[in-house]
């Protein structure tokens, strides 16, 4: 299902001009939603305008509205649970009591209302089921040849795990480099603070561990600063944290500007008492999950042309249409190759009208890669007055946890017509983009923007 293209592929360097994130204005119209586990294993709701997500409707005259969470973080050894497939129950094919009938169906709805299938599994959210292994199989070796792998590398297992590895390696330098870049911008008031977490970061725990990200910072209510977020020493505000960022600027920053958003607006409006926030990990290892190509979209095209976010709904739609047209002609459904022939020409389709969109002929293609990170952490946020525990763990020992972190890249492809039949192998090269972090354990619900 690739376009004709001449594959050449380098990592770009992920930590470049990255360090530090380019801000954004605290006042947005973001309505994503974040889930964070705490040590009570309470799930805490926050849109990215620091609202409370009331989408649960009760029948109620009052109802019971978590509070928001303070740091929007998971801690946690367990995966999410989309991630685990869970056992199929054993039901009796051949009962005839209705009790017993009655107790499958239950057990059966039990099975695929998990969140392994409810939430996309592996793909994640946008995904309308986990698909099937073979199927998340060729959208993975597709990613690999998009960014560059040739395909006797892809099936060489060796040489696949060869590349797997270092880019597993990468993706954690860029998880803690996204980390500490969001810490600086969001949670360091003040020159003060930013020398004493730069020169902690390399603190070692009880048992001797060194941290890539160190933050121990204590926030006073909201009600002292009103919620001030960016006052230097000399008093003066954090411009850069405050002014809105080019679409140009976007792309070299580390975090996607939601996910920036998400914790400018929980350090704005989540404390209204003085509190501890002490986090400390270091990735590793990591494992890449799943990864998968967006023909035809970015999330920048699609913020420019809202439609094209129903891009694969309707392609979906279109395949249904077509065999139902095929079953009122009296055939039966679309045959493999018919199927694959529809797909083609729709990705043909997608891939046209993106170059032309664009306004540079480019077609753009979005690569998402969720990578599980496994880290050595501490994490505790602490109500200084009262001593209680808001969030994370008392006992300030470091735990083996797991994140799972979406990255997005953005590549570019000229698309090959008529007129450039004289080209080299009427091939062209693809222009690779740079990752870019947009979500972290489903706290923005995957920060999805092609459905």
């Amino acid at each position: 299902l690739l376009p004709s293209a001449k594959r050449r592929w380098h990592f770009e360097e992920l930590l470049r001009n990255n360090h530090r994130l380019i801000g954004s204005s605290t006042n947005t119209s973001s309505s994503s939603s974040s889930d964070v586990t705490s040590n009570k294993a309470t799930d805490d709701a926050i849109t990215a305008d620091g609202t409370v997500d009331e989408t649960k409707s009760s029948t109620l005259s009052a109802q019971c509205v978590q509070p928001r969470p303070i740091f929007p973080w998971r801690s946690s050894p367990d995966p999410l649970p989309r991630l685990t497939k869970p056992s199929k129950p054993s039901v009796n094919m051949h009962a005839t009591d209705d009790v017993e009938i009655e107790k499958n169906n239950l057990m059966l709805d039990e099975f695929y209302l998990s969140d392994y299938f409810t939430k996309g599994g592996p793909l994640g959210p946008g995904w309308i089921s986990p698909m099937e292994p073979w199927f998340r199989g060729a959208l993975y070796a597709n990613s690999m040849h998009l960014l560059g792998v040739s395909w006797p590398s892809i099936i060489m297992p060796w040489t696949r795990k060869d590349w797997e590895h270092d880019m597993s390696w990468n993706f954690c330098h860029a998880f803690s480099n996204g980390v500490q870049g969001m810490i600086e911008d969001t949670y360091i008031l003040s020159r003060s603070e930013a020398y004493r977490v730069e020169t902690n970061t390399d603190e070692q725990g009880a048992d001797g561990e060194s941290f890539d990200v160190n933050l121990d910072v204590t926030l006073d209510p909201l009600a002292e600063n009103n919620g001030d977020t960016n006052i230097s020493d000399s008093g003066e505000t954090n411009s850069k944290t405050r002014e809105e960022i080019s679409k140009e600027d976007e792309q070299y920053s580390m975090l996607q500007s939601n996910l920036r958003q998400l914790y400018q607006s929980a350090r704005n409006h989540s404390h209204p008492s003085k509190v501890n926030i002490l986090l400390r990990t270091v990735p590793q290892s990591a494992q890449i999950e799943s990864m998968f190509p967006i023909f035809g979209l970015s999330r920048s095209l699609v913020e420019d042309h809202p439609n094209l976010r129903h891009t694969y709904r309707n392609l979906r739609q279109g395949l249904e249409r077509k065999n139902k047209e095929a079953a009122t002609a009296g055939m039966a459904r679309l045959n493999p190759f018919e199927v694959g022939k529809f797909i083609m020409e729709s990705l043909n389709e997608v891939l046209s009208r993106s170059a032309s969109l664009s306004g540079d002929g480019n077609a753009s293609i979005t690569v998402v890669a969720q990578v599980s990170i496994n880290c050595k952490e501490i994490f505790c946020v602490r109500d200084v007055e009262s001593g209680e525990i808001i969030q994370g763990y008392e006992d300030g020992q470091p735990r083996d946890v797991t994140h799972l972190v979406r990255f997005e890249m953005v590549l570019k492809e000229r698309l090959v017509g008529a007129e450039d039949e004289e080209a080299e192998d009427g091939e062209w090269e693809m222009q690779i983009g740079r990752w870019q972090i947009s979500d972290w354990d489903d706290i923005l619900d995957g920060n999805v923007f092609f459905t």
